[in-house]
């Protein structure tokens, strides 16, 4: 590991894991669920985005941090969601009655599951709000040597360092938080919750729940869900994505087949749109949309690759030999 102290951390950590994805020009604004982003943050210690692969959540996250932080546009004037002025000259703006500081990002992957890596990522995370941010944390880092045994106790360090180094208000987003399975990377962030500075926010975005105290955060108002009917698109955003955004002049009939047959998932009517894209006539468009089979191998090779290669071969078998049934009940699969 480099040195704690140095300005550039950790090198071996990919820099890209600390930015948002730059967002496509065919995204179409959620400005519904950017509005409640904005309420959550508020007062919610945490908001989760749980949704199965390809329902926005990356892109969501994304599109909130460019909009209300615009750090792509210094030393000028936007307006949120909620028609607030936001003063992006210094990267603060305004949630709500609170004024944040700024938002830490980091995007996860498998390798972060040793705790050592995912605490020193989201130190660096950190840092990029202020350098000084965390710099005993790190040292106990390339001290200890089990820090995944002592990954509360290195949490607890690192509260106090936010406590002492980011005292205003500010943000926190985990992305792709259902790639760590360790669990005592999950009882470091417990912990966090628990202890949360009064001035953070965490966000999470995640396939699935992660194992984490949901239901006491969520009993003491303290959690904020977004999830699959909410990320949904609706019949208005699935127009204005296939012929305001792609163009593709899609009669209203065809627009109500394709929403119906992605039911609102996003990523399948992409998928679907990238095939019609090849397609020039109307009348053949049309065809294509009607005719299941030809529409669905599209989809297939992104569940396939998306879905179905990250799961393990037990599970794989189990689906494979239940994909021909109608309908599956968990009690008679439990039998």
């Amino acid at each position: 590991m480099d040195e704690p102290s140095s300005p550039h951390r950790l090198t071996w950590l990919a820099q890209t894991k600390f930015h948002p994805p730059r967002l496509r020009g065919d995204v179409i604004s959620r400005s519904r669920l950017l509005g409640d982003l904005h309420d959550a943050l508020t007062s919610h210690a945490l908001t989760l985005i749980s949704a199965p692969a390809g329902y926005g959540k990356t892109t969501l996250l994304a599109e909130w941090v460019h909009t209300t932080s615009k750090l792509q546009t210094p030393n000028s004037k936007v307006q949120t969601p909620n028609s607030q002025a936001v003063d992006v000259g210094d990267l603060k703006f305004e949630v709500g009655s609170l004024d944040f500081s700024g938002v830490a990002w980091l995007s996860l992957d498998e390798d972060d599951n040793d705790p050592a890596r995912f605490l020193a990522a989201l130190i660096v995370a950190l840092q990029r709000l202020n350098p000084a941010c965390g710099t005993t944390a790190q040292t106990l880092l390339t001290s200890l040597p089990n820090p995944g045994a002592e990954a509360r106790r290195l949490m607890g360090v690192l509260i106090n360092s936010l406590l002492e180094t980011l005292p205003d208000p500010f943000i926190l987003i985990l992305d792709d938080l259902h790639l760590i399975v360790e669990p005592p990377i999950y009882g470091a962030l417990d912990y966090l919750l628990e202890r949360l500075p009064p001035q953070m926010r965490l966000v999470v975005a995640a396939r699935h729940d992660p194992p984490l105290s949901l239901a006491r955060l969520r009993a003491r108002g303290d959690l904020v869900e977004l999830r699959l009917p909410d990320l949904r698109f609706t019949d208005e955003e699935a127009s204005q994505f296939l012929n305001g955004k792609l163009r593709l002049g899609l009669s209203p009939a065809d627009l109500t087949t394709l929403q119906a047959r992605a039911e609102g998932w996003p990523a399948g009517l992409r998928l679907l749109a990238g095939s019609l894209d090849r397609i020039d006539s109307a009348a053949e468009r049309s065809a294509f949309i009607h005719h299941q089979a030809d529409a669905d191998r599209y989809v297939f090779g992104y569940m396939a690759e998306e879905v179905l290669k990250r799961q393990e071969p037990e599970m794989r078998t189990f689906l494979l030999e239940t994909s021909i049934l109608a309908e599956l009940a968990p009690a008679l699969c439990q039998a």
